[in-house]
C-alpha cells in the first residue's frame, strides 16, 4: 500500500503542479524570508544546506507552484520542481533527488541534483554535528539556436546543533563555479555562495535567519534573510519574514494524517514501529520592498516582481516509519499514557493465558498483560469446574497465589513469580493454569527447555486445551 502512494505522488503530483525556484526553492523558505541554511526541515534542505538531510529517516514528497503575475512577451514561462528524501536502512543519514526545469517559448533550463546529508560522530555527539554534499547538473537549451550545455557544480552543507532550541548552518555553494556559457570564447559561471544561517526555537515560536555572499563574475553581493514560524494550532503554521528584497510571508496546514502500528518482523519480540502518511498545503508570498536599488554590494528593492507580489503554493507529502515514541504513542492513546514513554514492544508469543485485546482506531490491535483478579478467578474457575468439589477450598486459596504470580510477573520480579506459583501448585497440584504460568515465566527468562517441560505437565492436567498445544509448537519452533 505504501509503495502504492509512494509512485502515485511521485507520477501525478509533479504533473499538476507548477514548480519555482526563486534561488533555491521551497514554500516554507519564501515564507520565512528565504531562509533556511539551518532552519529548512522540509526535504528542501537539500538546496539549501544537504547536511540537514541527516534528520531524514521517512520519505517526503515535495512540488512546488508560483503563478506568474507578469508573463513577459507572452513568452509562456513555467517552471517545474520536486524534491524528494530517500533514507536507506543501513546506511546512516539520508539521500534526495531533486530536479527542476524553467522553460519558455525559446530557452530550457534544467537543474538536477543528488544530494547526501549525514551525522558525524553519531555515537559520541548524536544529532550534533553533520555534514552534507550535493553535485548538480546544470542544463540549457536555446531552441532558436539549437544550442545547448551541461555543467557539473557541487555544494557543501555543515549543521552544528549546539541544543535542541539552537541550530547553526554553513554553505560553500557553487564551489566549481560551473560556466554555463554555450560560446567558448566567452564565460557564464555561476556564483560561488558562502552563507551562515541559524535558527533558534522557543516554545511555538522558531526564528531563522541567514546571511549569504553572492560572488559573481563582475560583482559581489550580499544578502541577508529573517523569518519566523509559529504554530497557531497543531496543524497550522503561520510564517513571516523580510529580506533586502521582499516582506514575506504564508502559512502552512496539515490537512490529512494517518498513523498506524504495523508490525512487520517475525521475531518474538519487536520494538514498536510507528507508520505514517501525512498531506501538508503551503503558502507564501512576497511583495517587493520598492524599485530595486543597487547600491553597491549591497541591493535592495525587487523589480522583477508584479505590484501584486509573487505568490507560492505547494505540496508536501510524508511517508515511513517513525519510532517518535513520545509524540506517537501519545498522539494514538492519550487517555492511556499522560508521561513520558521509554521502550514499547509487541509480544507476538503470547504464553500467560490472562490477556485482553483491544482495537483502537480500527488498525491498532494491542495485546495487554492483564493484571486483574476477576480475570484470573475467570479462568480458575474454568478449570475449577473439572476439579472434586472438596479440593475448591484448596484451589480459592492457590488463586490468591497465581494473583500474587501475576503482579510480580508483571513487574519482572519473575523469582518471586515462581515462588507464588509453586505455593499454588502445593495446594492444587491438579490446576493446569499454575504450569502456564510457571511456562510464561521461564519463557520470559530465556529457559525455553524449563517452559517446555512447565507445558507438559498442563498438558497432562488438560490435554483437550488447544492454547497449551499451540504454546508448546511456537516453543518448539525456537
Amino acid at each position: 500500500m505504501k509503495f502504492k502512494i509512494f509512485v502515485i505522488a511521485l507520477i501525478i503530483i509533479p504533473i499538476v503542479c507548477f514548480g519555482y525556484d526563486f534561488e533555491n526553492g521551497g514554500v516554507r523558505n519564501a515564507a520565512l524570508g528565504e531562509t533556511g541554511i539551518a532552519s529548512s526541515h522540509y526535504v528542501s534542505t537539500a538546496v539549501w544546506n544537504p547536511a540537514g538531510l541527516a534528520g531524514f529517516r521517512y520519505f517526503q514528497l515535495i512540488t512546488d507552484s508560483r503563478p506568474y503575475m507578469i508573463q513577459m512577451d507572452n513568452d509562456e514561462i513555467a517552471q517545474n520542481f520536486v524534491y524528494l528524501s530517500i533514507p536507506i536502512n543501513k546506511i546512516p543519514g539520508a539521500f534526495a533527488l531533486t530536479g527542476g526545469s524553467f522553460n519558455s517559448n525559446a530557452y530550457t533550463e534544467g537543474k538536477f541534483g543528488l544530494h547526501y546529508g549525514a551525522c558525524i560522530l553519531p555515537e559520541k555527539l548524536p544529532d550534533k554535528i553533520s555534514v552534507g554534499l550535493s553535485l548538480f547538473d546544470h542544463y540549457t537549451n536555446f531552441s532558436e539556436i539549437n544550442e545547448s550545455k551541461n555543467a557539473f557544480d557541487l555544494d557543501l552543507g555543515f549543521s552544528y546543533r549546539l541544543s535542541k532550541f539552537v541550530n547553526f548552518g554553513l554553505l560553500a555553494g557553487n564551489i566549481l563555479q560551473a560556466d554555463m556559457a554555450i560560446d567558448s570564447n566567452n564565460e557564464d559561471k555561476l556564483p560561488m555562495r558562502l552563507g551562515f544561517g541559524s535558527e533558534f526555537i522557543w516554545k511555538k515560536i522558531v526564528l531563522s535567519g541567514d546571511l549569504v555572499f553572492r560572488k559573481y563574475q563582475s560583482y559581489n553581493e550580499l544578502g541577508f534573510g529573517l523569518g519566523a514560524e509559529y504554530l497557531l494550532a497543531k496543524n497550522l503554521q503561520l510564517r513571516f519574514g523580510v529580506n533586502n528584497h521582499d516582506l514575506t510571508g504564508g502559512f502552512g496546514v496539515n490537512i490529512y494524517s494517518k498513523k498506524w502500528i504495523q508490525p512487520t518482523s517475525e521475531k518474538k519480540n519487536e520494538e514498536l514501529d510507528f507508520s505514517f502518511f501525512q498531506i501538508s498545503l503551503d503558502y507564501a508570498f512576497q511583495y517587493p520592498l520598492g524599485d530595486s536599488n543597487e547600491g553597491g554590494t549591497f541591493s535592495t528593492g525587487n523589480s522583477l516582481e508584479s505590484d501584486y507580489g509573487e505568490h507560492f503554493f505547494g505540496i508536501k507529502i510524508d511517508f515511513g516509519k517513525s519510532r517518535d515514541l513520545d509524540e506517537n504513542y501519545t498522539s494514538l492513546f492519550q487517555s492511556d499514557f499522560d508521561g513520558r514513554v521509554d521502550t514499547v514492544f509487541i509480544e507476538k508469543v503470547v504464553i500467560d493465558t490472562i490477556v485482553r485485546t483491544r482495537t483502537i482506531h480500527d488498525t491498532i490491535k494491542i495485546i495487554e498483560r492483564v493484571m486483574d483478579e476477576k480475570e484470573v478467578e475467570k479462568k480458575v474457575q474454568e478449570e475449577a469446574s473439572k476439579i472434586r468439589r472438596s479440593d475448591i477450598q484448596k484451589i480459592n486459596k492457590a488463586t490468591v497465589h497465581l494473583n500474587s504470580a501475576l503482579e510480580f510477573y508483571y513487574s519482572e520480579e519473575y523469582y518471586e513469580a515462581i515462588d507464588e506459583c509453586n505455593r499454588a501448585i502445593s495446594l492444587a497440584p491438579d490446576l493446569s493454569l499454575s504450569y502456564i504460568r510457571l511456562a510464561s515465566i521461564y519463557y520470559r527468562l530465556g529457559d525455553t527447555e524449563e517452559a517446555m517441560y512447565q507445558l507438559r505437565h498442563a498438558k497432562r492436567m488438560d490435554p483437550d486445551n488447544i492454547e497449551i498445544k499451540k504454546m508448546m509448537l511456537l516453543l518448539s519452533s525456537e
